[in-house]
């Protein structure tokens, strides 16, 4: 590819740019505390470029994208860090054309980032009659691309007929294997520990991001000082995809660490000697040059002691340290109050009504000219809605509409669904105040994240020949008060245990306390970096569902089990290296007539003496049997049982085949695209797709029903005691009426 010439005004940025950076580096500065000594200023010539390139499904388009005359435009977003200077770029569009069975003009699709347009897609030269794959390249001028980006892909208007509108069914289908590929420079930044999670993480982040653990020791203490500092990277993430890598002891010469940026816990006696570890006085965190890639950065979360580490990870993950310089000595963590049940900052609070302006940002409640407003809210995954159909949303809304005009609306959808439309009449001079009581549709609700949409439909009365964008006109103007409100405060919380569909919605139950202070993971003695990789990502996860980090966090093997009875358990580890797997593990890879013959009865039982709707075959115990009798070579399984160490708790498996299939179920469970195949109390997790099972088993339930709705709920649940209740009840008034009507027809024979 040939090589962009960059302006002389970049060049300029670019050292002054450097020159600022130098300047404002802490050895130019005074420091309060010692700084770690300096590593070379000058990197092997090798990591000083970057290239890179992320294809349409990383940036959201997970399936081919069809566009049509009424779609108009999709866009993505992707990021580039502010550590990294962009020469050169190009988007490679893949597509084909669709055949269309009536002869039709078909649009030219434009191509645009940041709104500046790369060119437009080809057009056929005949109409097709079966999908061609095509391709197209556009360049990326260096100078339109900032640290967040959009790149759209929009139905082009014709110059000489811009008011025409095109009304025709999908054309083109661009497929998600389009990439776009940058290259460019790095930049070194100064070591301020002010700019974290720079650079580990940074806003408008694009793909999956990549971090890896460098571990001194695998004992409990620095195991939890992990898992919190992993928390603290889900905090922060804003639901990037991330990627744990995870490396157990440090090597003697510091040309063997990995290149890149890295975080590196240890306690003193685990530290080689290396020029750029600082003094260990006590609980410290620090940034440093990688060694070897002065590009790269090292996380420093240090102490005399793994307890020491712990502390370390603690003040990070609270922001409880000084942050002036590149090095931290952390002197006292204070642990704020432990959170309550549902009381994660993420979750929006079902005691009382939520006011919008809660959930986003005022500029985010108004529109100029027809556009949309998206409002996101999570909501506790232990909602019970089966007894009710809807819940309120209370609507304040302004809007100012053009003299005359009477076809505008107010739509309102909940995850894509419509649920409600409201005319918006022509106002006088000055913005019109309206209020709206509107029920929202509960079984549209999903059981944690959602997306309430409120479009602003202007419908101008302006012929098309005399204006194509008075639907656009900043005159009209729409805006929701942020005193308009969620009501959800009828819904009561009851769930009933376990089900894993509720760990990928919210973590549940683990979460029901944030701050993770009734939940404790089971490692194996010697933890590989299978083990490892899964409890780092499952706390990130867990982190990143509440807003909370992990600070009660408590991590144990399977001798110490007992100080933990009383809590949530997540074992995970093989079923060589984890004895508890196969101690509490209930559907394990076995199939022997007597195991089969056991499932088969405590089904039958199950589906006729106490729950409706048993599983579909495909679904049921029987299923799981046959599954493992295939020889299909799962990875793994993921099971929820009820705890047998103390009531109302739960056992969470991950048990992995080999530790080798433990690196690959990392890759599977924390998939989004999997996330709606796992449910029931077992999953099996294959090389690309995930298996759920229903199997008996023990169950019970949290949270709290009204009397009458939990009634009702229990004679929907119970079929046969439906029935028992009916006849019951039959015997009784029969019984009564027997002792009564005698003594009736003997009075009425009585003279």
């Amino acid at each position: 590819m040939r090589r962009l010439p960059r302006p002389d005004f970049l060049r300029l940025s670019f050292m002054l740019l450097s020159i600022g950076l130098f300047l404002t580096s802490p050895n130019a500065s005074r420091a309060t505390t010692p700084e770690p000594p300096a590593t070379a200023p000058h990197p092997p010539a090798a990591y000083r470029g970057f290239a890179k390139s992320f294809t349409f499904s990383e940036l959201g388009w997970r399936r081919s994208v069809e566009i049509s005359g009424t779609s108009m435009d999709r866009t993505a977003f992707f990021g580039v860090p502010p550590s990294q200077m962009l020469e050169q770029g190009q988007v490679t569009v893949r597509f084909s054309y669709l055949p269309q069975k009536a002869p039709i003009r078909i649009p030219r699709l434009e191509v645009d980032i940041n709104e500046t347009s790369l060119g437009t897609l080809p057009l056929p030269s005949s109409p097709p009659e079966h999908p061609a794959p095509q391709s197209a390249t556009f360049r990326i001028p260096p100078y339109l691309v900032t640290t967040l980006n959009s790149l759209r892909i929009r139905v082009a208007k014709d110059p000489k007929h811009p008011c025409d509108t095109i009304y025709t069914g999908p054309f083109i289908r661009i497929d998600p294997s389009s990439e776009v590929s940058l290259s460019g420079i790095r930049i070194h930044f100064p070591n301020r520990l002010s700019d974290l999670p720079l650079p580990f993480l940074y806003h408008a982040m694009t793909g999956t991001r990549s971090l890896t653990f460098l571990m001194g020791h695998t004992d409990l203490p620095l195991l939890e000082a992990a898992g919190i500092t992993a928390s603290w990277i889900g905090l922060k993430s804003e639901s990037s995809p991330l990627k744990f890598q995870a490396i157990t002891g440090l090597p003697n010469d510091v040309g063997s660490l990995p290149t890149g940026n890295l975080i590196l816990l240890a306690a003193a006696p685990q530290i080689p000697h290396w020029s750029f570890i600082p003094p260990v006085n006590g609980p410290t965190l620090a940034l440093v040059d990688n060694p070897d890639d002065s590009y790269g950065k090292i996380l420093l979360i240090l102490g005399k002691t793994s307890g020491d580490v712990r502390t370390a990870a603690l003040a990070l993950s609270l922001g409880q340290f000084d942050a002036s310089g590149s090095l931290s000595t952390v002197s006292n963590v204070v642990l704020p109050a432990s959170r309550g049940k549902n009381e994660a900052p993420r979750w929006i609070d079902t005691r009382k009504p939520v006011r919008l302006d809660t959930l986003a940002d005022k500029d985010q409640l108004k529109v100029s000219g027809t556009g949309s407003l998206p409002i996101r809210f999570s909501l506790p995954s232990d909602l019970f809605v089966w007894h009710q159909s809807s819940f309120p949303l209370w609507l304040h809304y302004r809007y100012a509409a053009l003299p005359g005009e009477e076809r505008s609306r107010l739509d309102l959808l909940l995850n894509k669904t419509f649920q409600d439309s409201i005319p918006l009449p022509s106002t006088p001079p000055g913005a019109s105040d309206q209020v709206r009581t509107i029920p929202v549709s509960l079984k549209d609700l999903t059981p944690f994240r959602n997306v309430l949409r409120i479009n602003f439909n202007f419908n101008s009365g302006i012929p098309g020949v005399l204006s194509c964008t008075a639907n656009h006109n900043p005159r009209l103007q729409g805006t929701i008060l942020g005193n308009s409100s969620l009501d959800l405060t009828g819904i009561p919380h009851y769930v009933r245990l376990p089900n894993l569909r509720l760990v990928p919605n919210g973590g549940y139950p683990f979460t029901r306390y944030p701050d993770l202070r009734r939940t404790a993971f089971v490692l194996p003695e010697s933890p590989g970096e299978g083990d490892l990789r899964i409890f780092l990502h499952l706390m990130a996860f867990l982190s990143e569902e509440t807003g909370s980090p992990g600070i009660y966090l408590s991590v144990t093997t399977a001798d110490h089990l007992s100080e933990f009875r009383d809590r949530n358990l997540i074992l995970i580890g093989t079923y060589d290296s984890n004895p508890l797997l196969l101690r509490y593990g209930k559907a394990l890879p076995l199939d022997t007539p007597e195991t089969r013959s056991r499932i088969r009865l405590e089904s039958r039982l199950e589906s006729f003496f106490r729950w409706s709707n048993p599983p579909p075959k495909a679904y049921g115990p029987e299923a799981l049997a046959a599954y493992f009798k295939e020889d299909r070579n799962p990875l793994g399984v993921m099971e929820e049982d009820v705890s047998p160490l103390a009531p109302r708790r739960i056992i969470l498996s991950l048990g992995g085949v080999s530790e080798e299939s433990l690196l690959s179920m990392d890759r599977v469970l924390f998939d989004p695209r999997h996330f709606s195949d796992i449910f029931g109390q077992v999953s099996v997790v294959g090389a690309d797709r995930i298996q759920s099972f229903l199997v008996p088993g023990d169950r019970f339930s949290l949270g709290h029903l009204p009397f009458l709705t939990a009634l009702r709920f229990w004679f929907y649940s119970h079929p046969l005691g439906t029935l028992l209740a009916l006849l019951l009840l039959s015997v009784i008034l029969g019984t009564i009426l027997s002792w009564i009507l005698p003594g009736l027809a003997d009075r009425r024979q009585s003279p």
